[in-house]
């Protein structure tokens, strides 16, 4: 499969994030065999690829500094779920496996949690009914 879409993810530990994203039920890609990276394969055109940060700070170079996500948020990922109980279960199963469950909003259109994983990065679980994310 060709992704058209993956963002590169930087970690502290690749072997204690590929555990930590199984235990959400991801799966890895097969064909990463750098050993300093891997994909998750979440379906569709989409995956995540999460790189050692000391193979990320090479790849963007020395003229800016890699961000701490456990100091300082400069983005986060959105995944949408298909139901609205996928939300909290899917929140659950990353606060079980070492996440840091953060704030919930609730609306007649959708469910939203976020989670920060083992590094930080701040993930965004989000329900949307149909109505708000279907295109035309």
């Amino acid at each position: 499969m060709a992704y058209k879409f993956f963002p590169h993810i930087p970690v502290a530990d690749l072997e204690r994030s590929r555990s930590f994203y199984q235990a959400l039920g991801w799966r890895t890609a097969p064909g990463m065999a750098e050993g300093h990276s891997l994909i998750l394969d979440l379906g569709e055109d989409f995956g995540v690829t999460l790189v050692e940060r000391r193979f990320t700070q090479q790849a963007i170079g020395e003229d800016q500094e890699l961000a701490d996500p456990l100091r300082t948020v400069s983005g986060s990922f959105a995944l949408l779920v298909d139901i609205p109980e996928e939300v909290d279960a899917l929140v659950e199963r990353a606060v079980a496996a070492g996440a840091t469950a953060g704030h919930r909003k609730d609306d007649s259109y959708t469910s939203h949690r976020v989670f920060a994983d083992l590094d930080g990065h701040r993930w965004n679980i989000v329900w949307a009914d149909p109505i708000v994310t279907t295109r035309d």
